[in-house]
C-alpha cells in the first residue's frame, strides 16, 4: 500500500499560550503550528487519485486536535469531542504580513501549547464530512466514522484518513494519510501484431456487476475498516468510450483504458454453481468489436466471474492459488486483457471403412 505523506511542522511557543489560536505579544513566525508537503510538486493523478507518497498542493484536508495538558490523554474517555481544533480545512495558503506559503489554516494561526501534546486527526478531501468523529479512549486516539460512504466513478475522490500527535517541538511532526478506498485500473493490449492481418480490435465498454457502491467506513487505531458493503446488487460502467487495442509485448506496456477508479473496499461475490444460465455474482463485462479486413464488424461480449487470479510474480500466468476474493482497502487492482484471435486452420483425416460381414454366396453349389 502506498502512503501519502505529509508534515506537520511544529514550532516553540515563546510565551504562555495554552490553546489560543490568537497570535500573541511578541509571537514569532517560527511559533506558528503549520503543514508543510514532503514537497510542493502536485501529484495528484486522474483528477482524483493521489499517486505516489507526496500530497499535492492542489489539495486540502481537514484536522481536528484533542489537547492533554499533562501529555498522557487520560482525561479524554470514548467518543470526547476534540477540544483544540475542530473541523479546520488546511490548505496551501500564505498568511498575514506576507508570510510564506505553507499548509495552514487560512483563516487563523494556531500554535504550540507550552506544556502537554495534541493529538491530530486529518480527513481527505476537505469536502468530505465524517459523520462523527471522538475519541478512543481504549487505544488513546482519536477516531471517525463516515456512514453510507458512496462513489460514483470517474468523479469519485480518494477517501484518506490520518493521525498523529505532538508535543512542544521545532522539528516537523509526520501525518501519513492511508487510502481509505480500493483503486481498480484496465489495461488493453495484443500480445501479436494483427495489423499484418487487416484484422483490429476495439474495446467498446467495461463495466463492473453486482458490486455495493457505497458503505460504512470506521477508522481508528490507525486502522480502516468498512461495513454494509455486502448486498452488492448495483453496476458501475468503467468506461465506455470506444479504443483501438494496440499491439504490446507485455503487461506493463498495455495501454490504458479509461481513468482508474476507487472502488468501495468488498469481497467478490462468486457465481452461483448451480445454476447454469445466471451469473449472480460478481462480474467483469467487456463488450468488444472485431474487424477483419473488409468484411463486416463483429461485436462480443466476455463476461469474467470472480474471484479472479493474481498473476505470477516471474510472469504473465495465472496463479488459483492467489484468487482475488476481495478489494482491499489501499490497494491497486490492475486488470490487463489481451485480446486474441485464433485462426481458422483445418486438420484433415478420414474415417476408415467400416467392415460389414454379408453372407457367403456359394456359386454353383
Amino acid at each position: 500500500m502506498k502512503k501519502t505523506q505529509l508534515i506537520l511542522a511544529a514550532a516553540t511557543l515563546a510565551v504562555f499560550a495554552s490553546c489560543s489560536n490568537i497570535e500573541p505579544v511578541n509571537q514569532t513566525r517560527d511559533n506558528e503550528i503549520g503543514f508543510n508537503a514532503v514537497t510542493r510538486l502536485a501529484t495528484r493523478a486522474n483528477d482524483a487519485i493521489i499517486s505516489g507518497t507526496t500530497y499535492g498542493t492542489d489539495n486540502t484536508f481537514n484536522v481536528w486536535g484533542w489537547q492533554s495538558p499533562e501529555g498522557d490523554f487520560s482525561e479524554f474517555v470514548t467518543d470526547d469531542a476534540s477540544n483544540f481544533m475542530t473541523n479546520l480545512t488546511i490548505s496551501w495558503t500564505g498568511g498575514r504580513d506576507s508570510r510564506a506559503e505553507a499548509w495552514r489554516n487560512a483563516d487563523n494561526y494556531y500554535y504550540w501549547p507550552f506544556t502537554g501534546k495534541i493529538s491530530f486527526l486529518a480527513v481527505h478531501p476537505s469536502t468530505v464530512a465524517p459523520t462523527t468523529t471522538g475519541w478512543d479512549a481504549t487505544n488513546k486516539k482519536p477516531q471517525a466514522t463516515i456512514a453510507d460512504y458512496t462513489v460514483t466513478g470517474k468523479d469519485s475522490t480518494d477517501l484518506m484518513f490520518a493521525t498523529n500527535e505532538g508535543a512542544r517541538r521545532a522539528d516537523a511532526l509526520p501525518l501519513v494519510f492511508k487510502h481509505a478506498l480500493s483503486q481498480i485500473q484496465f489495461r488493453v493490449r495484443t500480445d501479436y501484431d494483427y495489423t499484418l492481418d487487416e484484422v483490429e480490435f476495439k474495446v467498446d465498454s467495461i463495466a463492473i456487476n453486482n458490486i455495493d457502491l457505497s458503505g460504512d467506513v470506521t477508522y481508528a487505531n490507525d486502522a480502516i475498516a468498512w461495513a454494509d458493503n455486502a448486498a452488492q446488487t448495483e453496476n458501475l460502467t468503467y468506461f465506455n468510450t470506444t479504443q483501438v487495442v494496440n499491439y504490446a509485448a507485455n503487461d506493463a506496456a498495455a495501454d490504458l483504458y479509461g481513468r482508474a477508479l476507487v472502488m468501495i473496499p468488498q469481497a467478490a461475490n462468486a457465481d452461483d454453481p448451480a445454476t447454469a444460465d445466471v451469473l449472480e455474482g460478481t462480474t467483469i463485462t467487456i463488450k468488444y468489436t472485431m474487424k477483419q479486413k473488409t468484411y463486416a464488424p463483429i461485436t462480443g461480449t466476455v463476461t469474467v466471474a470472480a474471484p479472479w487470479m493474481a498473476v505470477k510474480e516471474a510472469g504473465s500466468e495465472l496463479d488459483p492459488a492467489q484468487a482475488i476474493a476481495a478489494w482491499e482497502a489501499g490497494k491497486k487492482y490492475n486488470y490487463t486483457l489481451c485480446f486474441k484471435l485464433n485462426e481458422i486452420t483445418f486438420n484433415p483425416t478420414v474415417t476408415d471403412w467400416v467392415e460389414v460381414d454379408v453372407q457367403t454366396i456359394n456359386i454353383l453349389d
